[in-house]
């Protein structure tokens, strides 16, 4: 206030009577208030015109002059010079007028004859101020508008980025081709992307808001779940094998999962995200070329074997034949040399077994009717099934396509697999038994755009124990005893089939059933592949 007093303040007085305006300068100067330039005018016009050409600090306005009156006259000034204060002086002691006038813009609203001098100053003073602080104020305001625009502006840009990266983010993580669910902490799905619904066959909205427990209840899952809740540490496994719910006709797939923990920015976890590979083909592969290094391997021991065994046993053979020829019918000795050869001649099948293993024979292939085959194997075999109770159910249509094999090699692969099936029919049935069935049949059928004839095996014996099935194709695997069995059967089976470019499978329920499944094939179809 005492910087403003020692300024020049340029104050206007918009008054047409004289003698006011001449105790208004006379009150100013009574107060000492000396650094005031006081401009009388005594029309409205001559005192706008004023003030758009000089400068002004302040304007002291009455409101009865003769061009213009009451509120107008401030309406006037703030529309042609809104930045100059106004301070009323008027003979009109009226308090609605009063508050009007503030509401237009007035700084004060002083009565004649109801003031004095330093009352007067005082509210030039004041009106100057708030003139001011309005301005500074309006500056703010404005500076503040600026930087709401220039902030709104770069909010809606990160706006914008946010919503692109989010649309790309969803696009991610709608087709990428990992699995991947998000739930919450009690493991109620929250979202699931496609590949997650397509591999259960649903959409992805069945998901939301149901558990994942009720929909694949398992145990050990749900332990590993609430552990990775609990201690906050991500879980990874390779190849964890996975049966469908209500679907075991869709066997056991292998997967790679990881789940992981969703924690918010003070460290609480809120939800968890699982991450799901399949890997059944790989395994399958794995396992495969595992197999053929493990055949590999075996076939070279099984030829060094079969060469080192193959003479002597021959030199046995040969000598019991001898002794035989000088035995006595029916006689003790008659009885060892018959035995002698007897096992012998085994001991020589399974050399003969071996070396056809480790060389994997090629011999040469021909165009055949399977059914021509399936009749060599059964001459050889039937006799013995019927003596062992067992009932056979051939369906084998006669028009089925011709397949591109060695004869003697397929009808190898039958004989296996009608032994396997009567020993396991005879397990499973001691004597005679409605159920002691073996049915061999076949048809024409289309896998992967592919034509073969799928020749299938079905008995229902004691089935094969989950735990052992990985192992059946192994060489020297056997669940037989000693004498009933080498474990090179299914092995050398498996070997033909696949030089002959098809495939062979085996499907089993311990107790229930097995079936071996071979698929050839179809000759002259180019389509055909393993």
């Amino acid at each position: 206030m005492e910087k403003m007093d020692k300024e020049m303040i340029n104050v206007l007085m918009i008054e047409d009577n004289p003698g006011d305006a001449r105790l208004i300068r006379e009150m100013l100067a009574e107060t000492g208030f000396s650094s005031v330039a006081l401009t009388h005018s005594q029309t409205f016009s001559n005192g706008l015109d004023f003030l758009r050409n000089n400068p002004c600090d302040v304007t002291l306005l009455d409101f009865g002059l003769p061009d213009s009156s009451g509120l107008d006259s401030i309406e006037a000034i703030r529309k042609h010079i809104p930045a100059i204060p106004i301070v009323v002086l008027t003979g009109l002691d009226d308090e609605e007028t009063a508050i009007s006038t503030l509401h237009l813009g007035a700084q004060d609203y002083l009565v004649k004859g109801k003031i004095d001098g330093d009352l007067l100053a005082r509210s030039l003073r004041y009106a100057i101020e708030r003139k001011n602080i309005e301005g500074e104020l309006q500056r703010h305001r404005e500076f503040l508008m600026e930087l709401v625009e220039e902030r709104t502006g770069e909010l809606q840009k990160s706006n914008e980025d946010l919503q692109a990266a989010n649309e790309l983010l969803v696009k991610v993580f709608s087709n990428v081709h990992v699995l991947i669910a998000y739930m919450d902490t009690e493991f109620n799905f929250i979202r699931v992307n496609n590949k997650y619904a397509e591999a259960d066959g649903r959409a992805p909205e069945f998901f939301v808001g149901k558990n994942h427990f009720e929909l694949y209840p398992d145990e050990e899952n749900e332990a590993i779940f609430k552990k990775v809740v609990e201690t906050g540490e991500p879980f990874f496994v390779r190849a964890k094998p996975f049966v469908y719910p209500g679907h075991t006709d869709r066997g056991t797939s292998f997967w790679d999962w990881s789940l992981k923990p969703v924690k918010d920015v003070e460290g609480r976890i809120t939800g968890l995200v699982l991450s799901l590979i399949e890997v059944t083909e790989n395994i399958m592969l794995y396992s495969e070329l595992m197999r053929s290094e493990h055949l590999a391997s075996i076939g070279r021991l099984a030829a060094g074997v079969a060469h080192e065994v193959n003479n002597p046993i021959n030199g046995i053979i040969n000598y019991a034949q001898m002794l035989l020829k000088l035995c006595a019918d029916k006689s003790k000795e008659h009885d060892i040399a018959c035995r002698i050869i007897r096992e012998g001649d085994r001991i020589a099948g399974i050399v003969r077994s071996l070396l056809s293993f480790a060389r994997g024979d090629r011999a040469e292939k021909k165009c055949v009717h399977i059914s021509e085959i399936l009749s060599d194997s059964l001459a050889l075999t039937e006799t013995q099934v019927r003596k062992d109770g067992i009932k056979l159910g051939i369906d084998m249509p006669p028009d089925l396509p011709m397949i591109f094999a060695n004869p003697q090699q397929i009808e190898q692969v039958f004989l296996n697999l009608i032994s396997n099936a009567c020993y396991a029919l005879n397990r499973q049935f001691s004597g005679m038994h409605d159920d002691k069935i073996l049915s061999i049949s076949a048809e024409q059928v289309t896998v992967n755009g592919s034509q073969w004839v799928q020749i299938i095996f079905h008995d229902r014996g004691t089935g094969i124990p989950e735990e052992i099935r990985d192992k059946i194709m192994d060489p020297f695997f056997t669940t037989k005893p000693g004498s009933d069995g080498t474990g090179l059967g299914l092995s050398i089976s498996h070997g033909i089939i696949s030089d002959h470019k098809g495939f062979l499978k085996i499907e089993t329920v311990r107790g229930a059933y097995t079936k071996a499944i071979i698929n050839l094939p179809i000759h002259g179809d180019p389509s055909s592949k393993i």
